[in-house]
């Protein structure tokens, strides 16, 4: 099973390296959830990371997901159809 990291901070708060390094850290604590792949992505106030485990669609897959011309992203376990 695939595992994910996420942090939403107060729109008055932005992320710092201290911040960004223990997501980091969260990240790796979970690889045991997900050897196969890893990412991650930040802005100023969301954090999102997720390690993979690939049993469908071995070569697809890699998130955190964008859509929207990278408007919007988002961490999932599951899979999409049609």
């Amino acid at each position: 099973m695939c595992g994910f990291v996420g942090v939403l901070l107060d729109q008055e708060v932005q992320f710092s390296n201290e911040h960004l390094e223990e997501i980091k850290l969260a990240n790796q604590l979970i690889r045991h959830r997900g050897p196969d792949d890893d990412g991650s992505y930040h802005d100023d106030h969301i954090a999102l990371a997720f390690r993979r485990l690939s049993i469908i669609d071995i070569d697809g897959g890699q998130q955190p997901f964008s859509f929207g011309k990278q408007r919007y992203w988002m961490v999932f376990n599951g899979e999409i159809y049609n």
